[in-house]
């Protein structure tokens, strides 16, 4: 059988052999990435204090317990990360401006500058 070298075909001596990683010294089996080390940190429990009574939590739980109490007591970059985080997730529906404004506003504005318009007149 002829074979023909070449585009995408390369010699057999050039190939990897059956069993031999392209890669040899890349990511050993087994290591994790960030993010599933940061999750099993997460997870894991810690026992807390909590109305005079030991309960067993996960480190989140412990985390978002912190951060809640801290916005709660009036800490500014608690409130904001809360919200954001609530944004984020989709509980938090902000309200828009109009829902701000009174019903009437528009005849506020029209009474504010008539008021400007005729008090106001042109000094020549």
């Amino acid at each position: 059988m002829t074979y023909e070298i070449g585009y995408r075909r390369p010699p057999a001596s050039g190939r990897f052999k059956p069993g031999t990683s392209g890669n040899p010294k890349g990511r050993p089996k087994g290591s994790r990435n960030f993010a599933t080390l940061l999750e099993q940190e997460l997870q894991q429990t810690i026992t807390v204090n909590e109305n005079g009574k030991k309960k067993k939590i996960t480190r989140q739980q412990a985390m978002v317990k912190r951060v809640v109490t801290n916005a709660l007591n009036g800490d500014a970059r608690a409130i904001l990360l809360l919200i954001d985080i609530l944004k984020r997730t989709g509980q938090f529906n902000a309200q828009t401006t109009e829902d701000l404004l009174p019903d009437d506003y528009e005849a506020i504005l029209d009474s504010y500058v008539r008021k400007r318009q005729s008090g106001a007149a042109p000094k020549a």
